[in-house]
This record gives structure tokens, C-alpha cells and sequence, in this order.
């Protein structure tokens, strides 16, 4: 299809981005997804799918039949397995064998792959990440009252540990870091998740290495370095997730775009958890596997493939997420970030009884970010607010 847009990757980034095409006027039948899985749905609600055990058609996208009822061409349970920037095919590879697809427009949207730590047993049966239905099929047949182990505390591995035991699961959740949510909270917010967490009758251990996953065929157990062992069922890797960039580049780091989601090839965009992204408040180009960020380019990609102009400053990263009685928002820079990106000045923590708030500050005592937890869902408008503040406060900031 020459002169077509080809979108490679069915996830949020890919579908949002065929979808703002046509919003933009480009010709929907003139565009093609390849997608592994389809119809694409919301990683952000596997948890919901875990412990609900709704019908999978309850997490998918709405927007995966409308995109077809409106003619644009989805190859499912396709692969993209080359790329030739010079001829502007993609290789693509199906049950019935391998064929080229022609593009004049090629919006790379692949997503993030789980990083799996070389901890000896992982590979074992009984072993999952936290990254597909797939994931959540297996978890969902384990027996009542069986015993995991959540290696990762971050919003996915915690996630995970809520949905398991709200089924009746015994679940430890294991993380090497001293913190739980060590890249999204300030240590007093990060510390009443943990005290409902314990509510819920779930073991948090932090500043603990895995040495061994244990187990013959299947998994039977973790081992701690300092030898303290745990019998499961089964094991959540959720120790983060790694850029699927190898259409792209080989050394797999995330792919390296512009303002407007350009990579270095032309006609060719990148987006999502597969690219890099540029950061509002510093102008610097980061790694953020965020849904939202994905969302936030997908629109960038759609006005510069169409030939509108993209003067965008970057991203305000901003996550809302359940984590069982506990809601956690989160918007800009956490201290951690900030400290790494050299822009942190100080942060201030106040809280009452049920809730948390953080308000992180740069050197010149500018708002750069803001996080609040609570328990129980009490309509906070305090991210709204934040994310324009932010905005209004580092809006001048010099291209």
C-alpha cells in the first residue's frame, strides 16, 4: 500500500495513533495496522481482569472495532520482523509464512518487552511476568489459597499482589529497593500504601535481593541472599520492562525521535513504550513507558504525518492507579527523577489520617511536581490543578 500509513504495534500507541489520523483527515482505508495481538487492550486494566475475572472483551478497546468498521486494515496475529528504510517495506511474518508490506509513512509503536534479571530459575514453568492476557490466563487457573511470590514492587507488581489476594492468593511481594514504588513516591506516601498493603494481609519485603528462583520443572519456591526462603505456586517477574526497539536499532535501547515523534529515518515515527520522549519541564529527552505518554505522542505523530505543524514542549507525565483501598496520583517530576535530571530542589510532605501529599520543588522554588495518596476515592482535583501549574509555571521555558 504504497503512500499508506503503517502502523507496526496494536497497543494503546498504535491504535490512538490510527485513530487520530482520521481525525485529521487522512484517509482510513489508507492506513494499516500489524498487530500481534488483537483487538488491543489496556495493560493498565489486567489487574481488573485478574480479580474480577471479567470477559477479556471488558478490558479491550472500544476504539479496535471502529477502526475496522472504518476501513483501515489490520493484519492480526502478524509480526514485523524487518524493517528496509530504503525500499519502505516492513517484513512481516504470519501462520502462513513471511511477506512485505510497502509504506509511505511507518509509525513504530511496538511497545515494551519484560525485563527479566538474570536470577537463576526464572525461566521455570510457574514463572510469569504481568504483561498480557496470557499472564493473566495462568494466574487466573492457579487453585484457591495457592501462595506467589511478586518480585518488583512498582505499580505493576503491586497491582498484580492486590488482584492475587483479593482471589485468596497468600502473596509476598519482594522488592531490592528500600522503598516500595521507589520511581513514583516520596517515602512517607510510598509508606502508607505499604501499611495497607499489610492490612490486606499481604507481605511487603523491601531491600531484598532474590538469589535463586527454586524449583525443578515448575517453580516450587524463592530463595532471599540472605537465605530466607518462600514457598509458591507461582512467581510475578514485574521488575520493569525494556524498549521493543529492534525494528529499529540493535543495542536495545529506546528509539531516539524528535519534538514531533521523527525518528532519523524519514517517513519513519516512533512512540510509546519503544521510543524516547521529551520531558515538559526540562526539555530533556527521556524513557517513560507511560500510557499517557504514548496517548500524548500519537497525537504529535498524527499532525506531522497529515503536514501540520508540531511545536510541542514535551510531556507532563501524569498516573492515576488503584492500588486496592489506596488511590495514587502522580504528576511531573518525583524527587528521584528530579534529582536525576539535576533540577531538584526540595520537596515538602503533609498528610492527615487517610491521605499523603508531596509537592517537589526545582532550585528556584518552582512547582515540578506533585503526588497524593488516599484511601478511598475522594474525587481529587488536586491533579488538575497541579498538572496546570506546572504548565503555567514552566510554560516560557526556551525551546
Amino acid at each position: 500500500m504504497s503512500g499508506g500509513t503503517v502502523i507496526v504495534g496494536g497497543g494503546i500507541g498504535g491504535v490512538y495513533t490510527a485513530m487520530n489520523l482520521i481525525r485529521e483527515g487522512f484517509p482510513p482505508e489508507k492506513i494499516t495496522i500489524i498487530a500481534r495481538e488483537w483487538p488491543a487492550y489496556s495493560r493498565h486494566r489486567l489487574a481488573e481482569f485478574l480479580s474480577s475475572k471479567v470477559p477479556f472483551g471488558r478490558i479491550a478497546l472500544g476504539l479496535s472495532k471502529r477502526l475496522s468498521w472504518m476501513g483501515v486494515r489490520v493484519l492480526a496475529g502478524t509480526e514485523a520482523i524487518s524493517l528496509d528504510t530504503a525500499e519502505k517495506t516492513v517484513g512481516i511474518k504470519t501462520n502462513g509464512g513471511t511477506s512485505e508490506v510497502e509504506y509511505g509513512n511507518l509509525v513504530v509503536a511496538t511497545g515494551g518487552r519484560p525485563f527479566l534479571p538474570p536470577i537463576p530459575g526464572v525461566g521455570l514453568k510457574g514463572v510469569v511476568t504481568f504483561h498480557g492476557s496470557n499472564d493473566v490466563e495462568f494466574l487466573s487457573s492457579l487453585p484457591g489459597g495457592s501462595r506467589t511470590v511478586v518480585i518488583g514492587a512498582g505499580l505493576v507488581g503491586l497491582t498484580a499482589a492486590v488482584a492475587l489476594r483479593k482471589l485468596g492468593h497468600g502473596v509476598t511481594v519482594i522488592e531490592a529497593r528500600g522503598r516500595i514504588l521507589p520511581n513514583l513516591l516520596e517515602g512517607p506516601l510510598a509508606e502508607f500504601v505499604g501499611d495497607h498493603l499489610t492490612r490486606l494481609g499481604i507481605q511487603v519485603l523491601t531491600s531484598s535481593l532474590v538469589e535463586e528462583v527454586e524449583g525443578d520443572e515448575w517453580v516450587e519456591g524463592v530463595r532471599l541472599r540472605g537465605g530466607e526462603e518462600f514457598w509458591a505456586k507461582s512467581v510475578v517477574m514485574a521488575t520493569g520492562v525494556r524498549p521493543n526497539s529492534g525494528l529499529l536499532r540493535r543495542d536495545g535501547r529506546p528509539i531516539e525521535v524528535d519534538e514531533a515523534g521523527r525518528t532519523g529515518f524519514p517517513g519513519v515515527y516512533a512512540l510509546g513504550d519503544c521510543a524516547m520522549s521529551r520531558d515538559f519541564i526540562t526539555g530533556e529527552f527521556v524513557y517513560r513507558p507511560l500510557g499517557f505518554v504514548a496517548g500524548h505522542y500519537a497525537q504529535l505523530v498524527a499532525r506531522a504525518i497529515v503536514g501540520r505543524a508540531v511545536a510541542d514542549r514535551g510531556v507532563i507525565p501524569t498516573v492515576y492507579e488503584a492500588i486496592g483501598p489506596v488511590e495514587v496520583y502522580a504528576v511531573g517530576l518525583g524527587g528521584a527523577e528530579a534529582e536525576k535530571l539535576g533540577v531538584l530542589g526540595d520537596v515538602e510532605v503533609e498528610g492527615g489520617e487517610n491521605w499523603r501529599e508531596a509537592r517537589v520543588f526545582d532550585a528556584d522554588g518552582r512547582l515540578i511536581g506533585w503526588e497524593r495518596v488516599q484511601s478511598g476515592h475522594l474525587h481529587s482535583v488536586g491533579s488538575a490543578n497541579a498538572y496546570l501549574r506546572i504548565r503555567e509555571l514552566h510554560g516560557g521555558r526556551a525551546e
